[in-house]
Parts: structure tokens; sequence; C-alpha cells
């Protein structure tokens, strides 16, 4: 008997069933979390902690956050492609997130004109990151009273669901 089936030659349910919990699991983690961790702090609001932030910056900051999830999680191409397969690597060596505190100092039109962040210890994995930050407009702009820069923690960890032969370029 191999474990797949019986004398008989009968497959066994066990390892569809086990599969299919395993497909589950990474659709659930995949949703619980993308690749966004959270908002840390807006820029200069750290120093003015006891005063109240304006929901506009709240919610600047939740809506900058979502599209820079999806950049980074859904998106194709050779720069997430390559940033995914460097996560993965990294991932065979140490299975803890890799937290990132990302500062962006964003344009009256939305763009991401600088970004600042920790290495990621390794040129590429910065470049890259630095890169998919940068790639594209936000879908709007910064409140005009909102100091910058915007500061976002991210965690990155390997997509369980990415699929880096089927992206476009992978």
């Amino acid at each position: 008997m191999n474990g797949h089936g019986n004398e008989d030659g009968e497959a066994r349910v066990a390892p569809r069933i086990e599969a299919s919990m395993r497909q589950w699991a990474r659709s659930l983690s995949r949703r619980v979390r993308l690749w966004a961790a959270g908002l840390l702090a807006v820029g200069a609001l750290a120093a003015q902690a006891e005063e109240a932030v304006p929901a506009s910056w709240i919610d600047y900051a939740a809506t900058t956050g979502n599209a820079l999830q999806a950049r980074l999680s859904e998106g194709g191409g050779d720069l997430v492609t390559r940033l995914h397969a460097w996560l993965e690597t990294r991932q065979a060596r140490s299975a803890t997130p890799l937290p990132v505190v990302v500062r962006l100092w964003i344009s009256p039109r939305g763009t991401v004109e600088r970004s600042e962040f920790g290495s990621l210890g390794d040129v590429q994995a910065d470049a890259d990151l630095r890169a998919i930050l940068a790639a594209s407009p936000l879908p709007e702009p910064p409140p005009e009273d909102m100091p910058q820069p915007l500061v976002m923690q991210l965690t990155l960890q390997p997509n369980p669901d990415f699929d880096a032969d089927a992206a476009p370029g992978g």
C-alpha cells in the first residue's frame, strides 16, 4: 500500500480534503493579511498626538494604504514578480514577516515623489519596492493641509496565492 490508496487501488479521500483545506487556508490568509499591516502615523502627527487628527487625513491614509496594498499584492509585471520571488526566498530562511516603515512624500498630483525605508537587506528588493511605490499616481492627491511625509507600516510577506509563472512578465 502506497499511502494514497488501498490494496485494491482505490484513491483515498484524505489527500483531496487536505489539499482543499490548504487552498482554503491560503485564501483566508490572503484575505486577512494581504500586504499592508496598517497605518502607523501620518508624518508630523506624532509630535501633535494630543491634537485631533482631521478625518480627511485618516481617510487619505486609508485610501493610500489600500492602493499600495493592491499594487504590492495583486500587481503584475517584473517588479512585483521579482519582489515576490525575493520574499519567497526570504520566507524559506525566516518565517517572520518583514515589517517596513515607509515614509512617502506625495505630490499635489498624487504621485509618490520620494520614499524612504530601512533596507530590506537586498539592493534589488529595495529598488523594486521603491519603484512599485512610485509606479503610478495614487487614486487621489493628499489633502492640502496634511503634513508630509505620510508614514505607514507595511508587513511584507509572500502572498500564498501569488503565482509568479502566471503573472504578466513572469
